[in-house]
């Protein structure tokens, strides 16, 4: 009896065909995985913004805010498990009673969420030299005006010194200091420690510190100076932004968006070249 069996013909044919399947479907695929990563990130910001709501809500309507005389960190559950860990940065940890997880920091499209750029330092004992430190893994920041440095809790042997006390500059702010809380930038993805409208740009590009190990170019969205160049060229290179060419932001009335790289401005007319009212920082017109 005589058997039949495939030509090579034909299972050339079908390796062909399985290869231009695949070489279809494996972009779709790499697509649909970073959409979900996107709504993954988007869910977190708004997570975020709602703890910041429920903390307004119970303190009488003040935003919540950093700490110059750099109390220690009101927890353990950190990476460097120290009780002494020392911090200006001590937004995380008072929102933290209304999340309960410290993984919500941390954006899926970040590839170094502990880098030292976001501030992240396990150091046990930090000195005042680096007491900006946040012992968690960590891809936001906060916008620097809205959310100051200003705010003491009433520390005796934290960092009390003149390399602090600009702070007093950038107090505990009343939620009303927003001017437009629909279109004032609260949190983000971002690629530095605090958000501010001179380094705008590593909010449009968060990833960018990440792939270049240095910061993105300052001088706000308008780009001025000489760094325009090596800007315009870098963000040729799609991994230099989280979401595709974009970042998902939380405003400060606790909703959530992604925005497209060019659709960031800092909102400062002085350093963006964009209409508005000089002196307004991080919002959107």
């Amino acid at each position: 009896m005589q058997r039949k069996a495939f030509t090579l013909i034909e299972l050339l044919v079908v390796i062909a065909i399985i290869a231009i399947l695949a070489a279809i479907l494996f972009p779709v695929f790499a697509q649909a995985k970073a959409a979900a990563k996107k709504t993954v990130c988007l869910s977190n910001t708004k997570q975020l913004g709602l703890s910041f709501m429920m903390y307004l809500a119970d303190s009488d309507d003040v935003v919540v805010c950093n700490s110059g005389d750099t109390p220690p960190i009101p927890t353990t559950d950190t990476d460097s498990k120290s009780a002494n860990f020392r911090s200006v940065a001590q937004w995380p940890w008072r929102i933290m009673p209304y999340l309960k997880n410290r993984q919500i920091f941390v954006c899926p499209s970040d590839p170094d969420p502990k880098s030292t750029w976001s501030g992240y330092d396990n150091n046990p004992n930090p000195t005042c030299d680096d007491a900006w430190g946040i012992p968690t893994p960590i891809s936001v920041a906060p916008n620097s005006i809205l959310v100051g440095y200003g705010g003491t809790d009433g520390s005796t042997s934290g960092c009390v010194d003149s390399n602090f006390s600009w702070m007093s500059a950038i107090p505990v702010q009343p939620y009303s200091a927003a001017p437009t809380p629909a279109s004032t930038y609260l949190l983000a993805d971002y690629g530095r420690e605090f958000m501010d409208s001179w380094n705008i740009n590593a909010l449009r590009a968060a990833n960018y510190t990440r792939v270049y190990n240095e910061d993105a170019p300052g001088g706000g969205a308008a780009q001025m100076g000489g760094a325009q160049a090596t800007w315009l060229s870098r963000i040729q290179n799609p991994s230099v932004f989280r979401h595709t060419t974009g970042q998902n932001i939380t405003f400060a009335d606790g909703h959530s968006k992604y925005r497209q790289y060019g659709q960031i401005t800092s909102g400062n007319d002085w350093i963006d070249g964009v209409h508005g009212t000089e002196g307004t920082e991080l919002r959107e017109y």
